[in-house]
């Protein structure tokens, strides 16, 4: 039997799909981003600067504020983000994006 070619998804929150400019935050340096998708839980997020498993920055996302994330993985200019801010904070701009 074959693997299933449309595997379950185990994320906690729907995905929205959105493309979205941003800056990420990491120490002197101000990194343009593009957010591609995002949820309660994280987001998905574009740029030409690798990032490492696990390190934590800031996505600068204006007008709706800075959130602290963190990195959970990272591949060929694309990165998945968990944010690490206030559940309420995150869930108004999921909700106003």
């Amino acid at each position: 039997m074959s693997a299933p070619t449309n595997p379950v998804d185990h994320r906690r929150h729907d995905r929205k799909e959105i493309l979205f400019a941003a800056r990420l935050l990491m120490g002197d340096a101000n990194v343009e981003c593009e957010i591609t998708n995002i949820s309660f839980g994280g987001a998905q997020i574009r740029l030409r600067k690798p990032l490492t498993r696990g390190q934590t920055v800031v996505l600068d996302i204006d007008p709706f504020g800075k959130f602290a994330i963190e990195v959970r993985w990272f591949d060929n200019g694309e990165a998945g983000v968990k944010f690490k801010d206030d559940p309420a904070k995150v869930s108004e701009l999921v909700m106003a994006i």
